[in-house]
């Protein structure tokens, strides 16, 4: 059985078929066009975007790639919290898409820093914000994004590292992985032992403990913190913004999770391992965190269009209630509610349940958590209320170009060829969740270890 299943989990690394070449191509297309676009803007600028142009050019400094940044800042943190609850609590359950979320985690950290790299313009002006991190750290919130991303990308390559070594070493006796990795692979197998199994994973429960605990100030606290540090508007302030964006973070992270999970169970027929059970568990919680989300959505409109709200307060809920935030912001709150209906009727109802309308409901709440965060940006420059700015800025408006639309979007293309990249140069279910053909030896062995 077991060899099955082994045979089955490496099929990705072993067999390529004419849908992967076709999803590879597509995506590689996706990934050109936005190389093409970042050179058009090293070349003229942001006169390509409009970018920058804040005050007498009625125009705003950020735009969809700070959006973006924080939609992909939001699925990384919520993709490790995923895993790491997996390994914590032991849910054997959700065993099979707990690498799902550590791949998804380590895309997308450096599809967030790209985004900020797009913002700045130039590369070696994200070089000067590095080298130059005692001063900028005082002046530039995009210095503390870059240093967070840079800490959860270490603990989530340190994390993935620590628990995949027993596949990669038995994937390289079975002649499985590139060759041209192998110096690759022996330096993440550095020390590797025969039975350190159990070792390995008290590392990996510990240190799911810290990613858990720090997803909270990371997700919830340092982004939000960010903000309200800028004076722009009063909609960036309350105590209430960092639980909003941590919801909003876990709602797009398990979105992205039952998207991608509906892909490999389609693409390689794992409908026993990635089952039923799976998805109708991570439904049920998108139900939670959709509901959420929308509640603290709620917050915010009803106490700023309340009488008593302070005037700039009420003018910031009015443009998106009515106003000229209003179309983008209740698409964003359409995508969430028809996300949120289907999973409630297919929870109430089983008879509705189905994967790939789970993974249609799951993408469209996860696009709809992008729309409502370049939102939240975009809103706060547009209608500058804090003093100087108020008085200094007229209200801009804003739109994003093609050039823009193709770099921030595209960054989603770029995802998707690294995570088809990553499919054939590690297993991406773990395998020894999934593997039962071990001898008497190892049956006694284990049990020793057991009642040690």
């Amino acid at each position: 059985m077991s060899t099955i299943d082994r045979d089955r989990l490496t099929e990705p690394l072993r067999t390529t078929s004419q849908a992967y070449y076709v999803a590879f191509a597509l995506a590689a297309t996706v990934s050109l066009a936005t190389g093409v676009a970042y050179f058009l803007q090293l070349r003229h600028g942001f006169a390509v975007t409009g970018l920058g142009d804040w005050g007498t050019a009625r125009g705003v400094p950020w735009g969809l790639y700070i959006g973006t940044f924080v939609w992909w800042i939001g699925i990384a943190h919520g993709g490790i919290a995923i895993s790491a609850a997996v390994r914590l609590f032991d849910l054997e359950t959700y065993m099979p898409i707990a690498r799902i979320a550590e791949v998804i985690t380590l895309i997308a950290l450096p599809m967030a820093a790209t985004n900020i790299l797009f913002d700045l313009g130039r590369p070696d002006h994200l070089w000067a914000m590095i080298t130059n991190w005692g001063a900028t750290m005082h002046t530039s919130p995009l210095t503390w994004d870059m240093t967070t991303t840079f800490l959860y990308f270490v603990m989530a390559g340190t994390y993935l590292a620590i628990t995949i070594r027993d596949d990669v070493r038995y994937c390289l006796d079975k002649g499985m992985l590139p060759e041209k990795l192998t110096p690759l692979y022996n330096l993440l197998l550095w020390g590797y032992e025969e039975g350190e199994t159990v070792k390995t994973r008290q590392m990996a429960w510990w240190l799911a403990l810290g990613i858990l605990l720090l997803v909270p100030l990371m997700s919830g606290g340092v982004v939000p913190w960010l903000f309200a540090t800028m004076g722009m508007h009063e909609g960036w302030f309350g105590a209430a913004t960092g639980p909003a964006m941590l919801a909003e973070s876990l709602t797009s992270a398990l979105a992205a999770v039952v998207v991608t999970a509906a892909v490999f169970r389609y693409a390689y027929g794992w409908d026993d391992i990635i089952d039923d059970s799976v998805f109708k568990g991570l439904n049920k919680a998108l139900i939670a965190f959709i509901l959420l989300t929308i509640w603290f959505l709620l917050q915010d409109i009803v106490t700023g269009l309340h009488p008593v709200a302070p005037t700039a307060t009420s003018d910031l809920t009015s443009s998106l209630v009515y106003g000229s935030m209003a179309a983008p912001f209740w698409l964003s709150m359409t995508g969430l509610a028809i996300g949120l209906v289907y999973f409630s009727m297919q929870a109430l109802k089983p008879s509705l349940f189905s994967v790939r309308a789970s993974a249609v409901a799951a993408l469209l709440v996860s696009l709809a958590i992008l729309q409502k965060k370049t939102v939240f940006v975009v809103e706060g420059l547009i209608y500058p209320t804090q003093e100087p700015l108020s008085s200094m800025f007229p209200t801009g408006s804003y739109f994003p170009t093609l050039p823009e639309f193709t770099m921030a979007l595209g960054t989603i293309g770029v995802a998707a060829l690294l995570f088809l990249v990553a499919t054939k140069v590690m297993p991406i279910v773990e395998l020894q969740e999934h593997a039962g053909d071990v001898d008497v030896g190892d049956v006694a062995e284990a049990e020793e270890v057991t009642e040690a």
